[in-house]
């Protein structure tokens, strides 16, 4: 039956059967006591207040946004497609860190100690050179 329901969906009560109403009353209520804590209804009130005194601003506006955000997608989906990205294995990965970082670490002038490394990149850096 649970599938049946699923597929078909649910049967349309009648609009005079007490059940529906009662639950659709209450539904109604919780939407506008959550609207009202949220103040949503007086926003909308101004936005239609808005709306109904400045209607050609108010379709500029609306027809503005969308206009940018269709735009905006578009910019986004041209980027992605053509994006070609360099496959590399996990040591090729490796590899660039430890060269971004031997580049980009302090000198061992800086250090007080050179005969030790300080950090593994270091080690790793004087075993290979050895």
């Amino acid at each position: 039956m649970e599938i049946k329901k699923i597929i078909f969906g649910e049967k349309m009560p009648d609009k005079d059967d007490p059940e529906y109403k009662e639950k659709h009353e209450k539904c109604v209520n919780a939407g506008k006591s959550f609207a009202r804590t949220l103040r949503l209804d007086k926003a909308a009130a101004k936005v239609q207040r808005f709306a109904s005194t400045y209607p050609k601003m108010f379709l500029c506006l609306i027809f503005g946004f969308v206009l940018f955000s269709i735009g905006l997608n578009l910019y986004r989906m041209s980027n992605a497609v053509s994006y070609h990205s360099n496959p590399s294995s996990a040591v090729e990965r490796q590899e660039q860190q430890l060269h971004f970082n031997r580049h980009h670490a302090p000198s061992k002038r800086d250090n007080k100690e050179t005969d030790k490394p300080t950090n593994e990149t270091e080690a790793y850096e004087d075993y290979r050179q050895d």
